[in-house]
């Protein structure tokens, strides 16, 4: 499977139609089967097109995009499962803020090449900021087929909890895919200790968006990654593919095969104690 890592650096936002256009020519140019957007995509599009009222600072202007959420996500995600069906391709949409009962949620939604919502998921484990702006979290880890691969999708501060990789794994998953957003100027180390070492605990795929871009004095910088088991990685670092923090995309081709021999080679996860994540699992 082909697959791509968007940061939405190097688009026209001023208007959903450019936007569409722009996203729409570097997914045909990409010719990936997958794309996946970064975390606050539907926040950051929504700002730049003056769908949202803008903020001086992040909170308030998710604040903002709370009080207006409900119009703003079905034109975002009407967009994206368009371009999803023109495109034939599986699109992760970024991530989206969402009521239910009373409660927010910071989620992100896979349309399929059909343009019909295949998959999401919401954010598992919220950061002080996140809890102090009134996110609640997601209770349950979602699992959909791509193309007969089992996949699974991680929001923003998820990819920092391991235990969240661990359960996709033994649950069969193949593939991840991280919707994410880390602040400019970043250190490498906390983004490596993120999807990069889930991939090499779990053995599986993840293709990890970086949103970048400033929403109200916060900077979003961090490159996109393709990532894979260190075995069957160039140089065995660990990444098929790595921009830079403006980089627009990244794109790489996932062998399953290789992957599939390395586990039998090494089965990491027959080592380990399932059932020590049975109460994990059932939260």
């Amino acid at each position: 499977m082909r697959v791509s890592a968007i940061t939405m650096a190097d688009l026209r936002l001023s208007s959903t139609e450019l936007y569409r256009s722009d996203l729409s020519a570097l997914l045909e140019k990409c010719a990936a089967g997958l794309a996946v957007l970064p975390a606050y995509s539907a926040l950051f599009l929504g700002l730049a097109t003056g769908a949202l009222e803008p903020a001086p600072d992040f909170a308030g202007a998710l604040r903002q995009y709370y009080k207006n959420h409900n119009d703003w996500n079905r034109q975002y995600l009407e967009l994206h499962s368009s371009l999803a069906r023109d495109l034939k391709i599986y699109l992760v949409a970024g991530t989206v803020v969402e009521s239910e009962a009373g409660c927010r949620y910071h989620t992100a939604y896979c349309f399929n090449p059909g343009g019909d919502t295949w998959g999401s998921q919401r954010q598992t484990h919220l950061t002080r900021a996140e809890r102090e702006i009134g996110f609640s979290r997601g209770e349950e880890l979602n699992m959909f087929d791509l193309d007969g691969l089992q996949a699974g999708m991680v929001v923003g501060n998820d990819a920092r909890h391991p235990e969240v990789g661990r359960i996709f794994a033994l649950r069969g998953a193949a593939l991840l895919l991280h919707c994410g957003a880390l602040e400019a100027g970043y250190n490498c180390w906390p983004q490596v200790a993120g999807m990069w070492s889930q991939v090499q605990q779990n053995q599986f795929w993840a293709v990890e968006a970086q949103l970048k871009g400033k929403v109200g004095a916060r900077s979003f910088g961090a490159p996109p990654a393709v990532i894979g088991p260190c075995e069957i990685t160039p140089g065995q670092s660990g990444y098929l593919a790595r921009g830079y923090p403006h980089s627009a995309v990244i794109t790489a081709e996932l062998d399953e095969e290789a992957r599939r021999q390395i586990r039998q080679q090494y089965p990491l996860l027959e080592l380990l104690n399932p059932a020590a994540y049975s109460e994990l699992e059932r939260g």
